[in-house]
């Protein structure tokens, strides 16, 4: 799908740049393989510059894995005001995410787990911003949603937590108030369960398609009670317990 890849991804990359969504990708342009969706994503990505965040989910514990790049200039600190303008379709989901804090490079052999952990500068608490170029992706593909980076909209974190050791994430409560108003609120709902296995099946995923993992890189590991969508003047807070909160706020 080489050229059809190419123009697949020159729109999507204009729907980035001008914050302009699409309806969606021509009939002869859309990917109907997750290895099609990968090929759009990475020329998105050669256009749109470096990654700072991955953002990794799992359909239940035996369910499919996929992956997206956030890139670089869409990761923020607790505490950002962004601008909605240029966040189409805006919906916030909380999330478990890890930050590392050294490079895990190509080699012949997997990472294990404890390679992973011992790799892992901090837990994350953090904010997800969906935002998709299409204009209404229901009942989408799967293939073409990923193509777009499942809605990679931008994410924000607090931490990175070096006594994450401590966290049970099976018991954890976690809270996403939208404007006052608490619209999410999980305990024990991570579809992988531990949700570090999937910063394990990210090193590995990667070892092979960008040289791996990097130091300073954020994997945050899925949705722990859907989407929320927030307007304009808006704001969502997350509360993680003792691990801390982190906010969000759109301009009006």
């Amino acid at each position: 799908m080489t050229d059809r890849a190419l123009e697949a991804a020159r729109l999507l990359i204009a729907a980035h740049r001008t914050g302009q969504a699409i309806d969606r990708l021509p009939e002869a342009l859309r990917p109907t393989t997750i290895e099609d969706a990968y090929a759009i994503q990475d020329h998105v990505s050669a256009a749109l510059g470096a990654i700072g965040a991955w953002k990794v989910g799992q359909g239940g514990p035996t369910g499919p894995i996929s992956i997206a790049p956030i890139y670089a200039d869409r990761v923020f600190p607790s505490g950002t005001v962004l601008d909605p303008a240029t966040l189409p379709g805006t919906a916030l989901e909380m999330e478990f995410a890890f930050r590392m804090s050294q490079d895990l490079p190509p080699r012949p052999q997997p990472y294990g787990y404890d390679e992973v952990v011992a790799a892992i500068e901090g837990f994350c608490p953090c904010i997800e911003v969906l935002s998709s170029r299409y204009k209404d992706k229901t009942d989408f593909p799967s293939a073409e949603i990923l193509a777009d980076g499942n809605a990679n909209g931008a994410l924000v974190y607090g931490g990175p937590l070096a006594d994450w050791g401590l966290l049970d994430f099976a018991t954890q409560k976690v809270d996403l108030e939208i404007d006052g108003e608490i619209k999410q609120s999980a305990v024990g709902t991570h579809p992988a369960g531990d949700p570090v296995k999937l910063v394990v099946w990210t090193a590995n995923h990667l070892m092979t398609r960008t040289g791996g993992l990097k130091r300073g890189d954020v994997v945050t590991t899925g949705s722990l009670d859907g989407a929320t969508p927030v307007g304009p003047g808006g704001k969502g807070v997350a509360s993680y317990g003792t691990f801390g909160r982190v906010e969000v706020a759109f301009l009006g």
